[in-house]
């Protein structure tokens, strides 16, 4: 049985220091991806499907902030994660009410605690990802109904339509569970 994926993390640092640093401590737990810079950060962005972004605050051109910002604009579905050696609390402010930033971390880090926040970075991001999927699928399904309303060509049988249906709301059932445990 092989290892399951790893998810995609994009380390952003103008200090080399910091992303060898970072690298070295999580490249055996995440499909990792550095930028030295935010620009860098929006290019490996357009060539990769990243899960998780953790990035400096205090940059040259652009803070983190400001990089979130335009991660959130560009593609809301990756967790937006902040981490500065500083105490900003403007900065902190402005992520948590204009890009939905899933933490703040400070620098230095615990190294369990780095590597178990981004784990719940990349399973939240999945979760999310299930219920798209999932409402994707029950509006599917609503289309399908209608069409078996309206006694037109019908994409499925009535019981198969049925059954789908009772398979979605078990999906449904569980996604709620697990919203609600968290």
């Amino acid at each position: 049985m092989s290892p399951p994926p790893k998810h995609p993390i994009l380390l952003v640092d103008d200090e080399p220091e910091m992303l060898f640093s970072l690298q070295g401590l999580l490249r055996r737990e995440f499909e990792l991806h550095t930028a030295e810079s935010a620009a860098a950060a929006l290019e490996v962005l357009q060539q990769h499907v990243i899960h998780v972004l953790l990035t400096d605050q205090r940059m040259p051109g652009m803070t983190g902030i400001q990089l979130l910002r335009q991660v959130k604009a560009e593609y809301p579905a990756t967790v937006r994660i902040v981490f500065t050696g500083y105490a900003d609390i403007k900065a902190v402010i402005d992520g948590v009410n204009h890009v939905g930033l899933y933490r703040y971390l400070t620098k230095p880090w615990d190294p369990d605690e780095l590597i178990q926040v981004l784990h719940e970075a990349a399973n939240w991001y999945e979760e999310r990802a299930a219920r798209q999927q999932l409402l994707a699928d029950l509006r599917d399904h609503v289309q399908a109904g209608e069409l078996l309303a309206q006694g037109g060509p019908a994409p499925v049988a009535y019981a198969d339509y049925v059954q789908t249906g009772r398979h979605l709301l078990q999906r449904l059932d569980r996604a709620l569970a697990t919203r609600s445990e968290a």
